[in-house]
């Protein structure tokens, strides 16, 4: 049996020891972790993450993945309507600021996970091809962050768009792009850059599933 295969089944099987959490976490964590190991729960759950993962720091890819998700429920609502919109009507400026506040636990949380992985040295071995997907969303993000303040409209986007156009995309690679063009800005915005990091994280979490969650040093 390889470790893989005793990883797995060492997890599946392990039991639920309500009494011994309740000790350890309380009553109230301890009913609620008892979900997952119960019928029909623990069909839908799939108890298989072994028992130094059971903490709040090995929550935060699932925490960043979730944020991705409100950014792209959200982007799409604003895409739909346009500008307008989300700039002068009370719905579309609150579906903006939430748009905007999953934008900030996106990164925060995707930045902590990545120093997470670091320092606990779960990049080790064949895990460095999975980090380094990691960081290349971080980055990709970033400019992602940056196409979504110039494609908002207002004054700090035409802000942004005035300087950028100087200082950013009068480089070699960049100078195709036009801050100022909104039809191209927010293609990459909403299509391009979106699809890339959706592909990235689908690769990303299916490598983790493969190799399995890694022990801390």
């Amino acid at each position: 049996m390889t470790d893989q295969d005793d990883y797995f089944a060492h997890h599946k099987g392990e039991p639920f020891r309500f009494k011994e959490r309740k000790k350890e976490v309380g009553w109230l964590k301890a009913a609620l972790e008892s979900f997952a190991y119960l019928p029909p729960f623990n069909r839908m759950f799939g108890k298989v993450e072994p028992s130094y993962a059971e903490s709040y720091w090995y929550c935060l890819g699932g925490l960043t993945f979730l944020s991705f998700l409100f950014l792209v429920i959200t982007g799409i609502i604003l895409t739909l309507f346009g500008p307008p919109w989300w700039l002068h009507t009370p719905t579309g400026v609150a579906v903006k600021s939430m748009h905007y506040w999953s934008a900030q636990a996106f990164f925060f949380f995707l930045f902590i996970h990545v120093v997470r992985v670091w320092l606990t040295g779960a990049y080790r071995g064949e895990r460095w091809v999975n980090y380094a997907i990691g960081l290349t969303s971080l980055f990709l993000a970033l400019g992602e962050n940056l196409f979504g303040v110039l494609a908002r409209g207002d004054w700090e986007s035409q802000f942004v768009a005035m300087h950028s156009n100087y200082m950013l995309f009068g480089l070699p690679l960049l100078r195709l792009i036009t801050p100022s063009n909104f039809t191209q800005v927010i293609l990459i915005h909403v299509a391009f850059i979106p699809f890339t990091l959706l592909v990235l994280i689908g690769v990303h979490v299916t490598l983790v599933k493969l190799q399995g969650i890694a022990r801390p040093l």
